[in-house]
């Protein structure tokens, strides 16, 4: 599974990209997983709480996840999944 990072969210991942071999059949389980790895500063900003920050947009295969099952929604290894910050600009 392909795993992208944007904005500040790479500050806590220190990279643009990753490769994820381990199993994670859902959203919630990628990112406790992505927690796991990448420490407790990238679990308060993607899922503060246990729920998805309302700051974060999350796409699987470029669709968002609020038309998916938002942290329950199914993943495959195949998969791309990117975590975006909400910009707000004008």
């Amino acid at each position: 599974m392909l795993i992208k990072f944007f904005a500040d969210v790479r500050k806590f991942t220190g990279r643009l990209e990753q490769e994820w071999t381990r199993p994670a059949p859902t959203l919630r389980e990628l990112v406790l997983g992505l927690a796991e790895q990448h420490g407790q500063a990238f679990l308060d900003r993607v899922l503060p709480g246990g729920k998805l920050s309302a700051t974060i947009i999350v796409l699987v295969n470029g669709q968002s996840i609020v038309h998916l099952e938002g942290l329950e929604t199914a993943l495959r290894p195949e998969d791309t999944v990117a975590f975006f910050p909400m910009i707000a600009g004008g």
